[in-house]
């Protein structure tokens, strides 16, 4: 795959994605039955989330990475609260050291309860070490995977 039909390719994603996003907050569903600390997803989100692990793959299978532009983009699905839970995967998207420059951005969501433990984890992938005194508190987090990513962050940074 050359450049030119990755960059049209992962484009074609990106505007999926963004056409996806509601233009105003929705509020949490009710809970899960099978999870009753779970709110359920709007369709939305899971769609979100499948985009996001589509450009997952094409990055694998063409071994190329998006340009600033299409980075500008994924932090901007990563930022649009409006877009819920379905963020998660476009997080993911930056856990990579080459990416440590959006660090910034990621934090900045930390507290939100959507992404928190993806925001962790991607900030650990990333490498960077400056985000000790906001984590801190997520290992104390009452979901067991996202206190223990926190407390990974914690050993290895602090």
């Amino acid at each position: 795959m050359d450049r030119l039909d990755f960059d049209n390719r992962l484009d074609k994603i990106l505007s999926e994605a963004e056409a996806l996003i509601p233009s105003e907050a929705l509020p949490d569903l009710p809970f899960m039955p099978e999870a009753p600390d779970v709110h359920d997803y709007y369709r939305f989100e899971l769609d979100l989330w499948d985009k996001g692990e589509e450009i997952r793959q094409l990055i694998l299978e063409s071994k190329k990475k998006p340009n600033i532009d299409q980075i500008k983009r994924i932090c901007n699905i990563c930022t649009n609260p409006f877009a819920k839970r379905g963020r998660r995967s476009f997080v993911m998207l930056l856990g990579k050291k080459c990416y440590a420059e959006y660090a910034p951005i990621i934090a900045s969501f930390l507290s939100d309860d959507d992404i928190d433990g993806h925001v962790v984890d991607t900030l650990y992938k990333m490498g960077t070490p400056d985000y000790v005194a906001q984590i801190q508190p997520l290992t104390k987090h009452n979901r067991t995977w996202i206190r223990n990513i926190a407390k990974k962050y914690i050993n290895k940074y602090s």
